[in-house]
């Protein structure tokens, strides 16, 4: 026999009680998702990107990325992002970390990836003004834009599994 269950709050697979409401209706819950990518090097070393005074967080270091286009794989869209800001194709990409949190009334989502840079030389586009292959201790010394301080924090080998 079957018998459909819930994981509690407290962690245990409790059985679910049968009832629930007919007239129940999902309500649709809309979230702006963004993505960004650790790239490394043959050294080990990260790369982080200054931000352009003309792009959003102007003056901040950051990680390769951007928006989600409609319809657009995830996957594809992280390989696109980091083909535009960098001129880098990048291997073995994984995604590692999802934070999520209430910005401007808008709810973001942002899925981080990890990844191998194909090469070192890097080609900005507008969107950033510098760049610099560096070790994630390092980068913690900089001013990070809050996304990217977070996803480098995961790093930390404390947080490693």
């Amino acid at each position: 026999m079957f018998r459909d269950c819930i994981l509690s709050r407290n962690g245990k697979i409790e059985a679910m009680s049968g009832e629930h409401d007919p007239d129940y209706v999902a309500k649709k819950s809309y979230a702006l998702v963004g993505q960004k990518a650790v790239l490394t090097n043959k050294k080990n070393e990260i790369l982080v990107l200054k931000r352009s005074e003309k792009a959003g967080r102007g003056g901040f270091w950051s990680l390769p990325g951007g928006g989600i286009d409609f319809g657009e794989d995830a996957f594809d869209s992280m390989r696109r992002e980091i083909r535009e800001e960098t001129g880098l194709e990048v291997d073995n990409l994984q995604p590692f970390f999802v934070r999520s949190y209430v910005h401007n009334k808008d709810f973001v989502v942002i899925i981080a990836y990890s990844g191998k840079a194909s090469r070192n030389e890097v080609k900005l586009n507008w969107e950033h003004t510098k760049f610099g292959w560096i070790k994630s201790e390092e980068a913690l010394k900089m001013k990070l834009s809050p996304d990217a301080r977070a996803i480098i924090e995961m790093l930390s080998p404390v947080n490693v599994i």
